[in-house]
């Protein structure tokens, strides 16, 4: 997905690679027209002692303490490894208490006393207000070269739209938790922070996905405040495919059908009678307020 990033402001682009945890890397801004404006300075995570956040106890697959947990923070991405079975792979950080550390899910691998390690995954720049978001733009991309603890160089790219303003989450975390605790008590229970973090992000994402496919960027709609209602409608539906959370009494299939077309509907509903800044001037243009007509069928 694109980043949105304020005009003239200093703004933070990050990467996580997703085959080995980085060595070291280098990252060019490139503008829309392919020119490179910059050579922003790349900081990968360091976390722990000497880099590593070596596991302590395991409580549980998601649950274990580390012997020290400087540096990790909540909401980001780490390489968990285990190097005497020979796998690694990203996982999500929920919550950091003390040295206790909850993944958001499990890792592919069983994860063991003192074999068992996280590394920093994370890959940061900041882009420069005079250089990088000077201009708005769409398109714009971040191209990083990472060098991985397996020797093996590999390239990513993040795409960096510049905007007036960005586009802010139609869902956020304590909406998530708030439907969850009132539509599946059972399941809420025990759930922690991070889980609705990513669930709200995801439900976000979905809506602005579809503003995108159909030509109405996020950051030019006039009024976002008319989306809470899609963005409910597509937390129910991120519930429903990621985590199999269906009422009772409802179809699967027929089910996720439904809610599709009623988020489909409800942000045909918020489009209409907003004002798109399609030609991103600032101004409200002839088209840029489109209604949205109804009529009634009757058949004879």
């Amino acid at each position: 997905m694109a980043l949105e990033v304020t005009e003239n402001t200093a703004a933070q682009v990050t990467q996580y690679p997703d085959v080995s945890a980085p060595v070291s890397g280098t990252a060019t801004f490139h503008n829309a027209q392919g020119v490179a404006d910059s050579t922003p300075a790349v900081t990968v995570d360091v976390i722990g002692t000497g880099g590593a956040a070596v596991v302590q106890s395991v409580q549980s697959q998601t649950q274990f303490h580390v012997v020290d947990a400087t540096g990790i923070t909540a909401g980001r991405q780490y390489w968990l490894a285990n190097d005497d079975a020979g796998w690694g792979a990203a996982v999500l950080v929920s919550e950091v208490d003390g040295v206790s550390i909850t993944l958001e899910s499990p890792p592919p691998g069983v994860m063991t006393n003192a074999d068992s390690k996280l590394v920093g995954l994370r890959l940061s720049v900041t882009l420069s207000a005079s250089t990088d978001t000077n201009d708005r733009g769409l398109n714009n991309r971040v191209e990083w070269v990472v060098l991985g603890v397996d020797g093996v160089t590999r390239h990513y790219r993040t795409i960096v739209d510049v905007v007036k303003t960005p586009w802010p989450d139609s869902v956020a975390p304590q909406a998530a938790a708030r439907f969850l605790a009132m539509s599946f008590p059972g399941y809420a229970t025990g759930l922690d922070a991070g889980h609705y973090v990513e669930l709200a992000r995801r439900a976000s994402q979905r809506v602005r996905n579809i503003l995108r496919a159909d030509g109405n960027y996020p950051h030019m709609v006039g009024d976002r405040s008319v989306f809470e209602s899609a963005g409910l409608a597509a937390l129910r539906l991120e519930c429903a495919t990621a985590d199999a959370l269906i009422p009772a009494g409802f179809d699967p299939s027929q089910y996720l059908s439904d809610q599709e077309q009623v988020l489909r509907r409800l942000l045909a509903e918020a489009v209409a009678n907003n004002w798109i800044d399609r030609n991103d001037d600032g101004q409200v243009d002839a088209g840029e307020v489109s209604p949205m007509f109804t009529m009634r069928v009757v058949r004879r």
